[in-house]
């Protein structure tokens, strides 16, 4: 095979004159591109990315699409500027083509900086974490926790990359023990999101791995774009697995890294999803050291709380007990309490109704005794007015038998003094008023006034003189 090589180089040197250095071939292209006059541009636009600053000096790349060239603003001119380039910033640039012939590389001496704005990615980055943050997948709640000790690593990287070596020497130093599963992967350019996503369904499907990582070296922003697309971190997102994402430096933000569930600084930091080992044997030598010590103080520790527990149980059940005794017997108080008064309201009750049944009987007897006091009165009344008239009839009545007699005596005496008149005899009629007089002196010496002995004197002296 080393013989063939010689053979090609002699033939090469032999048949051909025209045979130029990497040196050369970059001089000529350097003074190609300074004598052309046809690369004249006023101002080229693009995003700003991956800026930095080197001895004073300015560095950044601008980008538009797929393409980029860098740029070089000297410490001299950049104070001169109106507008310093930063990430994330859309501008046009003024300036002169310069190739550098020692790396062969191009770039715009910058002489004017003019902002027109955000980066068109920055708004696409934007748009991509908005949708992110609208399903959810940024919120805490939606991570998982890392295992404490996991046996099997799965490691999505680059082939032969920095980035999988920091991370397996990472790992290993760590936890020596544990097994790693890696599927290389493309981390940028095309290709990049599908094999980056066949690698972590591949692995999340895998039962015996306990965690995923996904790593990648540092970079200029525009290599890191493809871990800002949204399919490749709902993939991350929805995987079953914790994953843990660490993407080129310390400063390095993407939106994998805010979805996955564990982010890592760099990927020197991948052995942080596993334990160091050094620390748990020594956790384990002085958990060894301590487990009697320990032992004894939990059992005097449970042995004091459990006496102490049965003493407050006691007591508790003993104050309740007596609560519940107390209760009780507040209870059979209350009800012996309402009974008697339920009683004493009962008997106050029926000899209050009594009580009113012989007021409301008294009151019938007043009402009854004023009936009949006002019924006698009234009959009293009436007798005496009826006692009344028949006095009244009885006065008139002996009025005018008084009065009858009057007359009748007026006029017997005036019928009596005519006819002793008409006698003769004188001696008679002497007789007559002596006999007459005489009665008048004995009824004056008797007493006799009252009508009706007058009357009955009267007739008797009529019938004896009549005799």
């Amino acid at each position: 095979m080393a013989n063939q090589d010689a053979s090609v180089s002699d033939d090469i040197e032999s048949h051909n004159s025209d045979i130029v250095t990497v040196e050369t071939i970059n001089n000529e292209i350097a003074d190609l591109l300074e004598q052309s006059h046809t690369i004249t541009h006023e101002y080229i636009v693009g995003d700003v990315s991956d800026c930095r600053t080197a001895n004073g000096h300015l560095h950044f790349d601008l980008v538009s699409g797929d393409a980029s060239i860098h740029c070089v603003i000297f410490s001299v001119q950049h104070q001169q500027l109106t507008a310093t380039p930063d990430e994330n910033m859309h501008v046009a640039v003024q300036g002169d083509i310069s190739y550098y012939e020692a790396r062969g590389s191009c770039s715009i001496i910058v002489t004017d900086v003019v902002h027109m704005g955000e980066s068109e990615y920055t708004q696409v980055y934007a748009e991509n974490k908005r949708l992110l943050a609208a399903d959810g997948l940024l919120a805490d709640s939606q991570k998982q926790s890392l295992p404490e000790l996991p046996e099997t690593v799965g490691l999505v990287t680059s082939a032969n990359s920095d980035a999988r070596i920091d991370a397996v020497t990472a790992i290993c130093n760590r936890y020596p023990g544990v097994d790693i599963n890696i599927h290389d992967s493309t981390v940028q350019g095309t290709g990049a999101i599908q094999e980056l996503i066949s690698g972590i369904s591949t692995l999340d499907s895998d039962t015996t791995v306990d965690v995923i990582i996904i790593t990648r070296g540092g970079g200029a922003d525009k290599t890191l774009r493809v871990f800002n697309e949204t399919p490749l971190c709902r993939v991350i997102a929805d995987t079953e697995t914790p994953v843990a994402v660490g993407i080129g430096h310390e400063d390095d933000q993407t939106l994998a890294g805010e979805v996955a569930d564990h982010r890592l600084m760099t990927p020197t930091h991948a052995g942080e999803v596993v334990p160091e080992r050094a620390q748990l044997n020594s956790k384990l030598t002085q958990l060894s050291h301590d487990l009697p010590t320990a032992y004894h103080t939990a059992l005097s520790g449970k042995l004091t709380t459990t006496a102490t527990a049965l003493n407050t149980a006691y007591q508790s059940a003993t104050s309740q007990q007596l609560q519940q005794l107390e209760t009780a017997l507040d209870h059979a108080a209350s009800r012996h309490f309402e009974t008697q008064l339920t009683e004493t309201q009962n008997r106050l009750h029926t000899a209050y109704q009594t009580l009113e049944q012989r007021k409301q009987h008294e009151q019938e007897l007043e009402q009854t005794a004023e009936e009949i006091r006002t019924e006698v009165t009234a009959q009293t009344e009436a007798e005496m007015v009826t006692q009344q008239r028949r006095y009244m009839f009885v006065i008139v009545l002996l009025i005018l038998i008084i009065i009858g007699l009057v007359v009748f005596n007026l006029i017997w005496i005036n019928y009596d003094r005519a006819h002793i008149n008409t006698w003769e005899d004188e001696s008679s009629r002497n007789h007559y008023w002596a006999t007459r007089e005489w009665r008048c002196i004995a009824r004056r010496s008797t007493g006799v006034t009252s009508g009706r002995q007058r009357i009955t004197r009267g007739a008797e002296w009529y019938l004896g003189a009549w005799r």
